[in-house]
């Protein structure tokens, strides 16, 4: 509920158009910085699988759709296994669950993820916690970031057309 002064009921104000810190806090925000150059490269790889899945189900729409820019990724590959299944495409449909849910899964695993800091030997270290099946806490360093980016590069490989 928002009040008149642009306040919530709880006291928070409600974010600006612009932020009120200014830019150079970007650059001392803690980070490891080969993290963010491989959470970069899953970010886009997602990116460009989600543009093969829209051009997928352009084809089952007959042409060019903005509606899959408005859908989340996973949303969009289950609009085009529905399409698919519409069409009789089987092997469209087999992407959907076998190959594309399973890389969207493991891409939302990095991008929903929380950072944390953890000691190896004597030196901090930075990673991303997410949870596997079964509430399984899982640690992601470089090589499992890159190992989702593979994922999601097959992914818009193996996608029939």
């Amino acid at each position: 509920m928002t009040m008149s002064n642009n306040k919530t009921q709880s006291g928070i104000q409600p974010p600006t158009a612009k932020p009120s810190i200014p830019d150079s806090y970007v650059d001392t925000m803690p980070c490891d910085p080969s993290l963010l150059a491989e959470i970069g490269r899953v970010t886009w790889a997602a990116a460009r699988l989600h543009s093969g899945v829209r051009d997928a189900i352009d084809t089952h729409l007959g042409g060019s759709s903005m509606m899959p820019f408005t859908k989340t990724l996973g949303t969009a590959v289950r609009l085009l296994q529905k399409h698919a299944k519409e069409n009789n495409h089987h092997e469209q449909v087999a992407w959907a669950e076998y190959i594309g849910m399973p890389a969207v899964n493991r891409r939302n695993a990095v991008v929903h993820g929380v950072t944390y800091t953890f000691v190896l030997g004597s030196v901090e270290e930075q990673a991303i916690g997410t949870l596997e099946e079964g509430n399984k806490l899982s640690r992601l360093l470089v090589p499992e970031l890159r190992l989702v980016t593979r994922e999601l590069i097959e992914a818009s490989m193996a996608l029939p057309k």
